[in-house]
Parts: C-alpha cells; sequence; structure tokens
C-alpha cells in the first residue's frame, strides 16, 4: 500500500468515530475527492477491500463516476 493510500487509511480511522452513522459516506466521499485531488491515491482500487465498508463504497462510486464522466465525453466527441 502507498504512504499516501495508508494516510487515507489511517485517517479515515481517526475521524470515524467522530462522524454520525448517517453522515459517514458523505464524508468518506468528501475526503476521497480531497485526498485525490492533494495527492496521488491511484492506487486506492487495488486496495479498496482493506477498508470498511463506508470507504468501500465511497471508492467505488468515487471510480464508477470517473469512468461514466469519460465514457460520456468520448461520446460528446464522437458527435463532432
Amino acid at each position: 500500500m502507498s504512504p499516501e493510500v495508508a494516510l487515507l487509511s489511517e485517517s479515515w480511522e481517526l475521524v470515524k468515530p467522530h462522524i454520525p452513522a448517517k453522515d459517514r459516506l458523505h464524508v468518506a466521499d468528501s475526503m476521497l475527492r480531497l485526498f485525490d485531488e492533494s495527492i496521488d491515491i491511484s492506487e486506492i482500487e487495488i486496495y479498496k477491500h482493506e477498508f470498511d465498508k463506508v470507504m468501500k463504497t465511497a471508492i467505488i462510486s468515487f471510480y464508477d463516476d470517473e469512468g461514466l464522466d469519460d465514457e460520456f465525453d468520448d461520446e460528446d466527441g464522437d458527435e463532432w
């Protein structure tokens, strides 16, 4: 696991107990986006099974959304 992915994991485990259960997915998603914009966490999909259920859901959603954006961009580009 890269140091960057490990830092996300450790940060998540530190803050998670202080977040109400109903807000955890939103916070996990926000943390994931912040880390993705700030540091290289490109390996995260490889290690998604090492995270808890909430962060794993955020990771899967984040990368699925990115893939869909790329697909729509390609389709729009083909029409021109």
